[in-house]
């Protein structure tokens, strides 16, 4: 990634400053940072597929598994095998499965709904 800096001289007078810059001071230099064309094309094309609805789906399940292996690696300690050969290692994962769909059923069961989003104090200043 390369970077070019412009004198804030060189800017002030610009008619499309107001396109370039997000600072409101006139002080401040523009700072461009730009990528190797290819990273850059790669990276648009993944931006116009994230406004797909196919990619909404996929990444809709990409955020529950993920809270899955959430539940797995904070209530359950998967991070770290017990076992040191893989077939050890497989029969842990699977009865740590087994597990969470128990703790799971059992709190459906009981009409012990999931845990919400914790939110961070910082953005709870901004609900009211």
């Amino acid at each position: 990634m390369s970077q070019s800096i412009f004198t804030s001289k060189a800017c002030r007078n610009c008619d499309f400053r107001h396109l370039c810059v997000k600072s409101k001071s006139e002080s401040e230099p523009r700072k461009l940072r730009l990528r190797p064309q290819e990273e850059h094309q790669i990276l648009q094309t993944i931006r116009k597929q994230q406004g797909t609805d196919e990619w909404k789906d996929r990444y809709n399940t990409r955020a529950g598994v993920e809270g899955t292996l959430s539940q797995a690696i904070n209530a359950f300690g998967l991070r770290q095998a017990r076992y040191r050969n893989l077939p050890k290692v497989r029969l842990q994962h699977q009865i740590t499965a087994v597990a969470i769909n128990v703790v799971r059923m059992v709190s459906w069961l009981n009409g012990i709904p999931h845990a919400t989003t914790i939110i961070s104090r910082f953005a709870a200043l901004g609900v009211m």
